[in-house]
This record gives structure tokens, C-alpha cells and sequence, in this order.
């Protein structure tokens, strides 16, 4: 067997030498890549190393946002009132002008009770006196000379009335603020006339305007809806009303 030339056994000595330092070159190259992508990559820094400052800013825009979220989720209704009418109970007298389908405009007097279940619920009950002016039907009725004998009798209307009062705000009426709140109301009454006997449906709206702790203002507006019997003749009238009042609460203080 020949020996290898001398200039191959340098040539593999020489290479079994390099391929350990060009894997370290190698190596060390790589190293160096990742060392320069993370000196540039951006470093993150904990809320400890934070200038106090920065912290400051960071808790106020926090305590902002659970602020806002804290005001959403406030429950609906729970705002401050500077008259409470929850459990209390209301007296009102008032007065206005009472519109009929067949008969000519009237006065109408009355009072009322009512008893807040809530800020926005309560129940009345009411009892109205008019009369039944029949001043633009004195004529015959078809030529038959039939004519209304009793042009002034009494309307008597006793109601129950179940009031929603959705909307509470504050009027400013010259240098003082009054607080108001907004009213619909739905229910059913009797009335006692001549003419009529029998039930009515009722629906209205109306506003208080607060006046210290226990009076207030009211305006109402109502419709009746019921039927009448006139010159031999039965009709469905929708009767109107508007009534100013004064109201009472007790007790006298929230």
C-alpha cells in the first residue's frame, strides 16, 4: 500500500484545523446579529421605573376611564332630588275649564288625594263637580219640537288615576330656580249626571312645579271618554278639561 504524499496529509491537517475556528466566526456572528436586534428592538419598562410623573399621568387617565364606566353603570333614576315624593301623600284642590262634545264650555272644581309609591309612580283618586251648559243646543230637534228640559244639571266625576312621572328638571323663572317634573296619567271614573251614568276611560298629562319642601303648582290636562244620551240620542263623547291646582304634602318635609 502507498503512503500518502506528504502534501495531502498538510492539506487534511490544515482543514481539520480551520473547521472548529469558522464555527466559532460563525457563532460569533450570529451572537453579534441578536446582540444588535435587541439593542434596537424598543425596551420595555415596568411602572416602577417610571419617572413619577409619568405615573401620576398614567393613575389620572386610569381613574378617568373608571369614572366613566362607574357613571354608566349608575343605576337609572338614582340622582339627587331637592323634593322627595316617595311615601308621601299629596292633597290638591284645583279648578279649570271643562270642554264637552255636545254641550258648551263650563267651569269644573274639584280635589284630589294621592299617594307616591315612588319618585315616579303614584295613585289618585279624584272627584270633580261641573255642570251640563247647554246654552248651543236650545233649538228642535229635527222639528219636532223637543227641546232639553234641564239646561243646568250637575256632573259629578269620580276617578281613579294610576301617574307616571318620568322626567324630574329645574325652571328658572326670573332670579329663583323651581324644580318641575313631567306626569302621564291613565285610569277609569263614574259619572252622575242626567245625561250619563257609567264609566269613563280617562288620559291626560300634566306638570308640578316644587315649591319648598310641601306645596306645589299643578297643571293637568285630561280627555274623558264615555257615553251620553242627548235629545233622545245616545253619542261617545271625548269631554276635555284643563285645571289649576295647589297640592299639599305630608309630612311637610322630605
Amino acid at each position: 500500500m502507498r503512503r500518502p504524499s506528504p502534501i495531502v496529509v498538510a492539506a487534511v491537517a490544515l482543514g481539520l484545523a480551520l473547521v472548529p475556528r469558522l464555527g466559532r466566526a460563525e457563532g460569533d456572528r450570529m451572537i453579534d446579529k441578536d446582540k444588535k436586534k435587541a439593542e434596537a428592538a424598543p425596551k420595555k419598562v415596568t411602572a416602577d421605573e417610571l419617572p413619577a410623573k409619568s405615573r401620576t399621568t398614567e393613575m389620572c387617565i386610569d381613574q378617568e376611564i373608571a369614572d366613566r364606566l362607574a357613571l354608566k353603570r349608575k343605576r337609572r333614576g338614582a340622582v339627587d332630588r331637592s323634593f322627595v315624593k316617595q311615601h308621601r301623600h299629596e292633597l290638591s284642590i284645583a279648578g279649570g275649564y271643562y270642554a264637552s262634545d255636545l254641550l258648551s264650555g263650563t267651569y269644573l272644581a274639584g280635589g284630589s288625594y294621592t299617594y307616591h309609591m315612588t319618585d315616579e309612580t303614584a295613585l289618585e283618586f279624584a272627584g270633580w263637580w261641573t255642570h251640563a251648559n247647554a246654552d248651543i243646543v236650545r233649538a228642535l230637534e229635527d222639528q219636532r219640537a223637543t227641546v232639553l228640559t234641564d239646561t243646568y244639571a250637575r256632573m259629578i266625576f269620580v276617578e281613579s288615576v294610576l301617574v307616571w312621572s318620568p322626567v324630574y328638571g329645574k325652571l328658572r323663572l326670573g332670579g329663583s330656580i323651581f324644580h318641575f317634573d313631567l306626569h302621564a296619567d291613565v285610569g277609569v271614573g263614574v259619572i252622575d249626571s242626567s245625561t250619563s251614568r257609567g264609566a269613563a276611560g280617562i288620559a291626560g298629562f300634566g306638570m308640578r312645579v316644587f315649591m319648598g319642601q310641601a306645596v306645589a303648582l299643578r297643571i293637568d290636562a285630561r280627555n274623558r271618554t264615555f257615553r251620553q244620551d242627548l235629545l233622545e240620542e245616545r253619542f261617545l263623547v271625548n269631554d276635555a278639561a284643563v285645571t289649576l291646582g295647589l297640592s299639599l304634602y305630608l309630612p311637610f318635609h322630605n
